[in-house]
């Protein structure tokens, strides 16, 4: 062979193996300024496998079927091949073994899923002479690619030493907090490999570089600055929230951390919260701000109000709002060892939105927890692809009292990981923050003084609007709507919020009975109602109250954060104390009456839905409790939501559930990707051998186990406004050649007429023909129109007619 070549594209141009990896090398060790060679050593050895006959036959080969050739394996052969006498050496081979053989696909389990061997087994001296390999062959060629393996190795070794300071420094004390530190770690290399490899072959694809976009961060300081001066400071509550804005923007001078924000509601937090961030970026030379929010149903919003603030176009690359999508299969994974050779990425399809969203390389990111955690989570390689671009940013959670209890540990410990090994500023933020780092792992690490505002109650006080008032009597749906009737004829409006869709839906049902709707507009909201279906419905309640029409809202708890409206009368059905506190915020909000308004609680009988949501269901009971033992105790003070926390996380059972548990005895999510004691005691039963590796976690097993929100099935398309007409659209362009980006904008753009279903709904609609399938490759699925109210969304209880008529 004269020469080794890395790959092809439909030109016919060709990149060389030696090129390949030395800039995939370039280009892993300059994303970020620490751990640039280990990264630089993952890159360079990656695709070493390339270099074998078959390979090189394979790619000139047309009809040769794709990943038919294994080439990863053989990079992490050379590595195993190093010799190491120290556990620290043997730790970083390890890195660098994981992230090189798996660098198509996921991150596996360290311990394989029989428990009688490990990955690292696959580094054996029996499994390298496989004729598959062709390893002797590789390692005959390697001298030609200029590796320099022993050197880069060293190294790595002495970043690995920096690491397990930094570790010990930052307070990893417990042995858990710090494996599971330690798999980070390699998601985080395995990160840096993944999408620098894939760079590199989108730079030879397209013949063009992909470059980041590069704000001016003092203009959008200035922007914020001056649009934020005109804001009206004449009111007591807008004082109120410009005093809280100064205090967060005097508090962006403090040092990298994980700091906590607690705001009254109505005491502008999200502008606060962006403030600070905009400063603290420019004063520690962060990279990105990452705006994390708990609901899909307020991404929107959120990203116009920043765009508002700073001055940017709809189209500007300076935000990016990122969701999970009904894009299917758009982002799978390569499972296959044979991925990136021929043409990986044509460049004349690359759409920059997509690159962005997979990269999240630009300068502000608003996302949603689900799509933070099921990053951070994953195993997958596209999924992690984005990790790496987290060092060194600003990370915002928004109302993070919405955290999945289930997930409170794994957050704990990325968090803490991000903040003290890769240098990101961690803001907490909510009305009713709770005290995550008080539970019984203790692994959240925050900084010294970790209170932004540090006398919230004085701001909880003088910004009190409400009165918490609890009604003795339990009522059914049929009871609540003429409660709920006799309240807004009381107050001119009324919000009411329920636990169910269910009981959402009925409670509707109900007041429409009472004729409610021809005195008051009468508006349903909840998640059964696609996105753009409940941004008008929205609309309607905010003009209505703007113009001060008299109108009625029933709402699921989606209405609770982060949505700036203010009702006269809020009712609210009995749950935890924190939900309880942010209904509260949609009162008064503004204080348009100068007296407290009051906030109803009222218990529903025969709550059944419950059983399955039982975070929910824990809440309501100690709110319960709380209630009978403290009935002359003022529901909204510090003191009794410090109360309500220190039940909710006390019992056993919610410690354990913080780690999310599996189905496995003893198992759960933490454990696996911490120290996985169930997996080394059963390597151990099966082998008659202690496990001897440092890394064990079940990167894969975990990922797989993963999901914020349980039993989610699918997201479908209803049939609502445009929708039908932008399928027709999606499958037009998607028929044309070079036309990608438009069929991403359209994707995106659907979004907005999706419901997710979960597998009971699923299941329910599967005998009727209800679903049908639109795009395959895509994976978008289409609801009948008789199943989507126009009022109040997805309607499971429809009776479709003439179904069989063609039969």
């Amino acid at each position: 062979m004269s020469q080794l070549y890395a790959r092809k594209n439909d030109a016919g141009a060709v990149q060389t193996l030696f090129d390949h990896l030395h800039n995939t090398a370039h280009i892993a060790g300059e994303f970020e300024d620490e751990f640039v060679e280990t990264s630089e050593a993952a890159g360079i050895h990656h695709d070493g496998g390339k270099a074998k006959r078959d390979f090189q036959k394979y790619l000139f080969d047309d009809n040769a079927k794709r990943g038919t050739v294994i080439h990863a394996y053989q990079g992490a052969f050379t590595i195993s091949e190093i010799q190491t006498s120290h556990l620290i050496e043997r730790f970083t081979q390890e890195v660098l073994e994981l992230v090189i053989a798996s660098h198509h696909g996921d991150l596996p389990d360290c311990i394989l899923p029989s428990g009688d061997s490990s990955f690292f087994d696959k580094m054996s001296e029996t499994n390298k002479s496989q004729e598959k390999y062709h390893y002797q062959e590789v390692k005959e060629n390697l001298p030609r690619l200029d590796l320099d393996t022993d050197a880069r190795f060293r190294r790595s070794v002495s970043e690995s030493v920096a690491l397990l300071d930094s570790l010990r420094r930052a307070g990893y004390a417990k042995r858990p907090s710090c494996d599971f530190a330690l798999g980070q770690y390699v998601k985080y290399i395995f990160s840096r490999l993944i999408d620098a490899d894939r760079l590199d072959a989108g730079y030879f694809g397209s013949q063009q570089q992909f470059a980041p976009c590069k704000p001016d961060w003092r203009r959008l300081v200035d922007c914020f600055e001056k649009n934020i001066s005109d804001f009206d400071n004449t009111t007591s509550i807008n004082q109120l929230r410009f005093e809280i804005s100064e205090t967060c923007r005097s508090a962006s001078s403090r040092p990298t951390g994980i700091y906590k924000l607690a705001v009254p509601t109505g005491g502008g937090k999200t502008l606060a919260s962006l403030r600070f961030a905009l400063h603290h970026v420019v004063q520690t030379k962060k990279n990105r701000i990452i705006y994390v929010i708990p609901y899909l149903t307020i991404t929107s919003q959120t990203t116009k109000s920043f765009r508002e603030i700073l001055d940017l176009s709809k189209d500007s690359d300076i935000i990016l709002e990122h969701y999970s999508s009904v894009m299917g299969s758009m982002g799978q994974d390569r499972d296959d060892d044979g991925g990136d050779d021929k043409d990986e990425i044509d460049g004349s399809k690359v759409n920059r939105q997509k690159l962005a969203a997979e990269r999240w390389d630009s300068p502000i990111i608003v996302t949603t927890m689900v799509q933070f955690l099921e990053t951070v989570i994953s195993s997958h390689g596209t999924k992690l692809r984005k990790f790496h671009n987290m060092a060194n940013s600003v990370i915002v959670f928004d109302e993070i009292q919405s955290i999945p209890v289930n997930a409170i540990n794994l957050f704990n410990e990325v968090v803490s990981f991000l903040s003290t090994i890769l240098n990101c500023t961690v803001l907490l933020c909510s009305a009713t923050v709770p005290q995550l780092e008080r539970i019984g792992r203790s692994n959240l690490l925050l900084s010294e003084n970790p209170d932004i505002i540090e006398d919230s109650e004085k701001y909880a006080a003088a910004l009190k609007r409400t009165n918490i008032v609890p009604v003795e009597q339990e009522q059914n749906l049929d009871e609540l709507a003429g409660f709920v009737l006799d309240k807004a004829q009381e107050n001119g409006n009324c919000l009411a919020i329920v636990n169910l869709k269910s009981e959402a839906r009925k409670l509707y049902q109900y007041l429409k009975q009472l004729s409610v709707d021809n005195t008051f507009a009468l508006v349903h909201l909840s998640t059964s109602m696609c996105g753009i279906h409940r941004s008008e419905a929205l609309q309607t309640v905010v003009d209505a109250l703007d113009e001060k029409k008299p109108i009625i809202c029933v709402s699921t708890q989606l209405i609770e954060a982060g949505v700036d409206i203010s009702f006269a009368c809020v009712i609210r059905a009995t749950a935890g104390l924190d939900s309880i506190l942010q209904s509260a915020g949609r009162c008064n909000r503004n204080g348009e009456s100068r007296e407290p308004k009051d906030v109803y609680v009222v218990s529903i009988k025969n709550e059944r839905g419950l059983e399955v949501l039982s975070d929910i269901k824990h809440g309501k009971e100690i709110t319960s409790r709380l209630m009978r033992d403290y009935p002359d105790r003022d529901l909204l003070s510090d003191d009794m939501l410090h109360e309500f926390y220190e039940h909710y996380f006390a019992s056993s059972v919610m410690q354990k559930r913080m780690d999310y548990q599996t189905k496995a005895p003893d198992s759960s999510v933490y454990e696996m990707l911490s120290t996985n004691s169930y997996d080394r005691r059963r390597f151990n039963d099966r082998t008659s051998e202690k496990y001897g590796h440092k890394l064990a976690q079940a990167f894969k097993t975990a990922s797989d186990q993963f999901h914020v929100i349980p039993h989610l099935a699918q997201d479908v398309i209803v049939e609502y406004g445009d929708s039908i007409a932008l399928l027709e659209k999606f499958k037009e362009e998607k028929n044309k050649r070079n036309n990608m980006g438009t069929v991403i904008r359209l994707l995106h753009r659907l979004q907005d007429y999706s419901v997710s279903l979960f597998d009971y709904e699923i299941k329910k609609l599967s005998g009727t023909r209800a679903i049908s399938v639109i795009d395959s490759e895509f994976g978008i699925l289409l609801l009948n129109k008789q199943y989507y109210n126009e009022e109040y969304g997805v309607d499971l209880d429809s009776e479709m007619t003439g179904i069989f008529d063609d039969e």
